[in-house]
Order: C-alpha cells, then structure tokens, then sequence
C-alpha cells in the first residue's frame, strides 16, 4: 500500500471515530521507531493524536496494554479513544504541542519545576506500578546484552568501521557481564524505558504528560531516572545532576523503594547510564545505516561525554575509557 492510499484510509476512519467532522489533519513527527503521528483537528478546534502503527512491524497490543496501566495508576499519558489494531490506528487523546525538549527552559525556576514534576511522576509509576511489575517483560541479562551489542554492532563496527581483531582487544563482553550483573542487583521497578525529554509532553497550561511507554519491562530501578538527568538529547550541568541525584534518592527512600546507602545508589546510576547510553549509541547509529534517519547521530557526541566522565571513576571501565581516547570520541 503506497502512503496516498494509506492516508486516505486514515482520513476516512478518522472520520468515523470522532463526533464531529474532520477541519485538518497534520504530521507531527515521527519516532524512532515505524510510527507516525498525525494532529487531527475536528470543525469544533478540538485536537487528536492518529498514530499510525504498522502492525507488521510494532506491537500494538502492548501499547494499549501499558497504556491501561498508566491510567489506572493516575499517570498523565494519552487516553486511547478508538483503536483498530489489525489497521494500526490509534486515536488517542492530545496532550499538548510541546515536548520538555523543545520547551525551551530559560531559568532555573522552570528547570526546578519541570524536572521536579517529571522526577514526581517518575516516583509515582514506580510506586503505583508495584502492582503491575509481573505483568510486565522482565529486563533480564539477555535483554540487557542484546542492547549493549547494538554499540559493538552498529557503532564500531557499522560507524567506526572497527574490524573484529581490534574490538576483541578492547574486551567489551567483561565490560557489558559488569554492567549487566550490576543492573540486576538493583531494586526491580516499573520501567518506562524511554523516559527522556522528548518523551514528555508540557502543555499549554504547563502540565507534564508520559509518551511512548509502550516497552515498558520489570528492571533495575535507576534505569529511567539516568534516562532522564543524563538525557541523550539534553545536557544538564553537573551541578543539577548531583542536586536531582540526591532529591530523587531521598524521595525513594522515603517510600521504602532503596535500602542502600546513597554512595552505593549512585554507583547503580552512574553504571545503568554507562548500559543506557552505549545501548543508544548503538540505536543511533542503526537508525542511520539501516534506517537512512541521519537526524539521531548529532546526538552521539553528547552521549559520548556521558561515558567519557564516568568511565574515568571506575577501573572495570577502562577498556570503555581507552577506546574513547582512542577514537577520539570524546
């Protein structure tokens, strides 16, 4: 089915799932994933989220499925009005034209109020999802490898172009056994896994909403919380991590979710980043080989001085620390 016929498809049963009758239908952006997603704006100036999800290619099942339990935990997510699966079409509630990303945070008042609110929401999908956690897929050690080799695979090998002798010599496997083994210690939490600044919708009056939770898995429970202070695609000051570090680890032990002393704590958040962020390293650049979507690998860079700066505090890290020397990458 070429893209003309599948917008007309579009229209026609978008049309069929909304009261009123259709004004405009406009692209917002795409992932980095298969799906897209249109704003639909009815006669009456209300606004829809259509994602358009290839069945074939995207599980959209276990969309609507962490979907249900976002809501029934009083998570600010979108509402599916109507869905058909087989198409994959979904109608889904707007939350607002604006991502923390492209927010634009000016002063350290808007950083303390968004941040806080989105570290407050966190919390509480960590808190209310003890409920849900064995519904979900757990991320286990294959899981955890299986993302790690994404770096080896589609940044040293497909990027750099590193050939096998010479990547061999810098030992990641060791490297990635240390970290999986590391994240499965850690207390096992409700996961969004892509809890990021791109992921998070500001609306119009300023209220803070969760997207693209549809992989959400059982793991470790600094996982989102990296994600999200050191963002691939937006760079906080060291001074705001330590403050954010601290304020989120004395929430969770208020609530009985840590029981380890804080040293221990950011050592789990300064490794899972080191797991986060070689894993989208990796994403990027088979976004770009495989994908032809070029736009992710500007983003590298930033990633890269993540794991520059951490690789230096730990020894089992070295390997990691030299081949950023090595390749320049810092």
């Amino acid at each position: 089915m070429d893209s003309t016929e599948r917008d007309k498809l579009i229209e026609a049963w978008v049309g069929q799932s909304i009261d009123s009758s259709i004004f405009s239908i406009k692209p917002v952006h795409s992932d980095a994933s298969f799906r897209s997603f249109l704003r639909v704006y009815d006669d009456k100036h209300k606004s829809y989220i259509l994602m358009d999800s290839p069945p074939e290619k995207e599980d959209n099942e276990q969309f609507v499925i962490i979907s249900g339990m976002l809501i029934k935990m009083g998570i600010p997510s979108p509402r599916i009005i109507k869905k058909d699966l087989q198409a994959g079409f979904l109608l889904l509630t707007d939350l607002g034209q604006q991502t923390l990303l492209n927010k634009n945070i000016s002063t350290p008042k808007e950083l303390n109020r968004f941040y806080g609110e989105a570290i407050n929401i966190l919390v509480s999908i960590q808190t209310n999802g003890i409920a849900f956690q064995e519904q979900l897929p757990k991320y286990n050690s294959v899981l955890l490898h299986s993302e790690m080799d994404l770096f080896s695979e589609w940044y040293c090998r497909k990027e750099l172009a590193v050939d096998s002798k010479t990547l061999q010599e810098f030992n990641f496997q060791e490297l990635f056994n240390r970290l999986s083994a590391r994240a499965l210690e850690q207390k096992q939490v409700f996961v969004h896994r892509d809890y990021h600044s791109r992921n998070i919708i500001v609306s119009d009056t300023g209220q803070l909403g969760i997207i693209d939770f549809q992989d959400a898995v059982e793991g470790p429970i600094t996982y989102d919380f990296v994600s999200l202070i050191r963002d691939c695609y937006y760079e906080l000051s060291d001074k705001d991590i330590d403050y954010w570090l601290s304020e989120y680890y004395q929430q969770l032990s208020s609530k009985g979710l840590v029981d380890c002393s804080f040293e221990c704590f950011k050592i789990d958040f300064d490794l899972m980043g080191v797991q986060r962020h070689l894993k989208a390293i990796g994403i990027f650049s088979r976004l770009k080989h495989r994908d032809h979507k070029n736009n992710y690998i500007k983003d590298i860079p930033r990633t890269f001085s993540y794991l520059d700066k951490v690789s230096a505090r730990y020894d089992f890290l070295e390997p990691l620390n030299e081949f950023i020397r090595f390749y320049n990458l810092k």
